[in-house]
């Protein structure tokens, strides 16, 4: 007879596991295997695993982790404290308990807020902070207006503008241009802002370091909502509309951004028999406790309507490095509730050395393998309605200096801001 979850579970949690080949890590990424919830397909998505797929990896995981462990005799596995969750097989470093850890990961975060006005619309705003290393403990660098992103070699803003669109209708542009590198100067700011667009609400979901997720409602039909995901080419651009047809909206399909398209050139003699190849033009990328993960709805053939509604069905196919780089929660969800039992939302450094806990009204940075790192975090209110819609990483520090001799020059200094625990 085949093991169900809950007498997976049970097995597990019998005794801490020794020997090699079956340690603490394994046992969590089991654990949550089981216990995550399982997107529904997509019609369109002829890739991932099925719904059953992440029970058959625990159980495969399991079993082949029964030829080289053996049950001891201790208490329950969740019985660990703070600094020894991890150490049971001793592969996954303690929290908090090493005095030479090095801090060398810097973060730029970017973050909406959603008031509404007066007369009930919505007006994003948005802003950047940049988390760096100073004197064994991380600070807040500097924050400023706007998204700041690191774009090829330099780095790019985007700015929400808001115009009146007339009848009590408020129009916000997106426009994206350089801040730093040979073409920075080039930019007519004024002329950019300024400029005619579409009667058009445009709202950043998420933004990476080449594609952004992007919501657009046409002011005049705010029930209206299409759903692009762009690269920063097709984003900067998009600010010259002029009017607003989904059909020639600038945006990347999700086959296309996945890779996983049927060969786009046919042979000649193929063309006229070949089948059309249905793509999923509106889609997103949302944030899901510990991970960005693509979603998209079902539009029943009619790839440029509207989307009935907001909710998006989430895709089990992860995203890959080239929309989504360094997405990945070191310590696991159990141990950041250890930490901060009220937690939301996490982001860690691919160098394990950074720790980002979103509470309700703020983030609290950890250095999270430093001795005594627990002991005074840096704390960073939030707005009323914020988010936070991009992390990106500098893991090395040739781009850790490089990073805050730009930065310097785009944000505006706020190193001084540490708020009191």
């Amino acid at each position: 007879m085949e093991p169900n979850d809950k007498d997976l579970k049970q097995q597990l949690s019998r005794g801490p596991l020794i020997k090699h080949g079956f340690d603490a890590r394994l046992v969590a990424r089991i654990e949550e295997a089981i216990e995550r919830p399982v997107g529904r397909r997509h019609p369109f998505l002829r890739f991932g695993w099925h719904g059953a797929g992440l029970a058959a990896m625990a159980v495969l995981l399991l079993f082949v982790g029964l030829w080289h462990w053996s049950f001891g005799s201790g208490g329950p596995a969740g019985s660990m404290d703070l600094q020894r969750a991890g150490q049971t097989a001793g592969t996954e470093a303690p929290l908090f308990a090493d005095a030479d850890a090095e801090l060398h990961s810097a973060l730029l975060l970017g973050l909406r807020a959603d008031p509404k006005s007066e007369d009930g619309n919505v007006v994003s705003s948005y802003r950047t902070l940049f988390i760096a290393p100073t004197d064994g403990q991380f600070e807040l660098a500097a924050q400023g207006e706007g998204i700041v992103m690191p774009y090829g070699q330099n780095f790019w803003k985007i700015e929400a503008v808001s115009t009146d669109a007339g009848s009590q209708a408020l129009a916000q542009k997106l426009i994206a241009y350089p801040v730093t590198g040979k073409d920075a100067a080039k930019t007519d700011l004024g002329a950019l802002r300024e400029s005619s667009a579409a009667p058009l609400a445009e709202r950043l979901l998420f933004v990476g370091n080449k594609y952004v997720s992007v919501e657009q409602n046409p002011s005049d039909a705010p029930n209206r909502v299409y759903r692009w995901v762009k690269d920063m080419d097709q984003l900067a651009a998009g600010a010259q509309r002029t009017a607003f047809e989904p059909e020639s909206e600038p945006h990347v399909s999700l086959e296309e951004a996945m890779k996983t398209a049927e060969a786009t050139e046919t042979p000649v003699a193929e063309k006229d028999a070949a089948a059309p190849v249905a793509h999923t033009e509106q889609w997103s990328i949302i944030r899901r406790t510990g991970s960005w993960v693509a979603a998209a709805a079902d539009t029943a053939g009619q790839p440029y309507a509207p989307l009935a509604n907001k909710t998006l069905t989430e895709l089990s196919t992860p995203l890959p490095e080239s929309i989504n780089k360094f997405d990945t929660l070191y310590p696991t969800w159990s141990q950041i509730l250890q930490i901060e039992p009220g937690a939301k939302d996490a982001f860690s450094s691919p160098n394990e050395d950074m720790l980002v806990i979103v509470l309700d009204g703020e983030l609290v940075v950890y250095p999270y393998h430093l001795l005594g790192g627990e002991q005074d975090p840096l704390r960073i209110p939030l707005q009323s309605n914020e988010s936070l819609i991009m992390a990106q990483w500098a893991k090395e520090d040739k781009y850790l200096d490089s990073w805050k001799k730009q930065l310097a020059t785009v944000l505006v200094d706020d190193s001084t801001v540490r708020s009191v625990k």
